[in-house]
């Protein structure tokens, strides 16, 4: 009888600790370097409300946060800020999650809270958006702490971030250098440009609507020339 139970206690912790190391297993691809991040920033990651939530560096690094950070973000770091981040960096995508962050010019540290501590003021829920359109080449994929591609942002600088029951083939068949089209919602403020699309295409064909059943967005046809 004493035997059963131990191979049952030795049972359940095995299957307890494989479900323990599915829910952390994004974390596995993780380093705790030092920096985890420096360079200068090239531009604010903006939400679709036009609130600062991230960082890009000119090391190639998107330095996530919480928005609750935007004051501070913008009165201490400017674009053109030379910045060293503290914390864990994703083995396989520059994508980092900072624990803080200096601007080395003025030596002024800003202490990062976890990406998912407490819900977000009241006062930011009643940010509003406005009908958009943006259009130009894929530069580059920004990215959530999981890996999967999230938004893009154009080579004129405008962030479009993918609605979130899009599916991975779609996500997976853009590239960088693809010219589109996206129309949605978002903000232009003096932070930058940010939208959520509710329909995309490659320049010059046409807007594919955004669900979780589109795969891929319809190449533009070829134009018959009637000789």
């Amino acid at each position: 009888m004493r035997l059963c139970v131990v191979v049952a206690t030795l049972v359940l912790t095995l299957i307890t600790g494989e479900r323990a190391h599915a829910q952390r297993g994004p974390d596995t691809d993780f380093l705790k370097t030092s920096p985890a991040a420096q360079g200068t920033i090239r531009q604010y990651v903006l939400d679709p409300r036009g609130e600062i939530q991230g960082l890009l560096l000119s090391d190639g690094a998107q330095v996530a946060f919480t928005s609750r950070l935007q004051p501070d973000v913008a009165s201490m770091m400017k674009l053109g800020t030379s910045v060293r981040v503290e914390g864990r960096r994703h083995r396989h995508f520059p994508f980092v999650e900072p624990d803080a962050m200096m601007n080395t010019d003025s030596g002024a540290i800003i202490k990062v809270p976890s990406l998912l501590e407490g819900p977000l003021p009241q006062e930011k829920e009643t940010l509003t958006v406005q009908q958009m359109r943006a259009e130009g080449a894929i530069d580059r994929f920004l990215y959530d702490r999981s890996g999967r591609v999230s938004g893009l942002v154009l080579q004129d600088g405008a962030q479009i971030w993918l609605p979130p029951d899009v599916n991975d083939r779609f996500r997976q068949s853009l590239h960088v250098g693809d010219r589109i089209v996206a129309e949605g919602n978002g903000t232009e403020n003096q932070y930058g440009r940010a939208m959520e699309p509710i329909a995309m295409g490659f320049q010059d064909g046409p807007l594919t609507p955004l669900d979780y059943g589109t795969d891929r967005l319809e190449k533009p046809r070829r134009q018959h020339t009637v000789r």
